[in-house]
């Protein structure tokens, strides 16, 4: 785990929003690896053993913030303001370029650090969990070579109908009924099949679309559009 020290031409972004909006310095962050959770199977006595699932979790992010206020009450406000903007699901950017798709774990307490002509300035630390990606990329095609190391992406696979299909294959995924000029929606970053941008019921699938690191063809007669977000073990 690196820290990243103070330096005043950084800040991080949550949503698209600078924290500056609200009064908060970014001073320092870290973040930690990614979560690996193996199943194994050992057997007695054995010095072998053989992987059976593996699953990712997310990295701890630790960002440490200053805030300058005259009084204490308004930087309690301050705070209050961040960790609102930190609530729920959201998209974390930090200066070293990746988003974290994150939530809010612990909001740690104010402390003052120093007192100038002008009131208080404290610190408080932030600790999220989070996935590291990068912006959502769009590939036209139905080859892929996607970036990122995570061994599985979510993605969206979408398709126009150039005729009319009793099924078509669209990945993971099929679509019944289909006619011309339909467009196919299978969302597996939200979880949703979608006809012509509405949920569908004439839909069968084994798992969720997603892609692996690397070159890969997807199954479909039809020209995708994929989209997804590089992410990083």
């Amino acid at each position: 785990m690196v820290k990243h020290d103070f330096d005043p031409f950084e800040t991080a972004y949550v949503n698209g929003v600078s924290i500056l909006d609200v009064g908060a310095i970014l001073e320092s962050y870290t973040v930690g690896g990614t979560e690996i959770t193996n199943e194994i199977y050992q057997g007695r006595n054995r010095t072998h053993f053989n992987l059976l699932a593996k699953q990712f979790g997310r990295k701890t992010v630790t960002m440490t913030v200053f805030f300058h206020a005259v009084d204490r009450h308004l930087l309690t406000i301050q705070q209050s303001k961040l960790t609102a903007m930190l609530t729920g699901v959201v998209e974390l950017m930090l200066p070293d370029g990746f988003y974290y798709r994150s939530t809010l774990d612990e909001v740690g307490d104010l402390q003052i650090i120093g007192v100038d002509g002008k009131g208080c300035i404290t610190e408080c630390t932030y600790t999220l969990s989070g996935i590291q990606h990068d912006a959502l990329q769009t590939v036209n095609g139905n080859t892929v070579n996607a970036l990122g190391t995570m061994w599985q992406m979510d993605c969206i696979l979408s398709c126009t109908a150039s005729r009319a299909y009793s099924s078509i294959q669209v990945g993971t995924v099929t679509f019944t009924g289909v006619s011309a000029g339909d467009v196919l929606t299978a969302d597996g970053i939200n979880g949703r099949m979608l006809k012509n941008g509405t949920p569908t019921t004439g839909v069968s699938f084994t798992h969720l679309p997603y892609l692996v690191p690397g070159p890969q063809t997807i199954t479909c007669p039809e020209t995708l559009t994929v989209q997804y977000y590089p992410s990083y073990i």
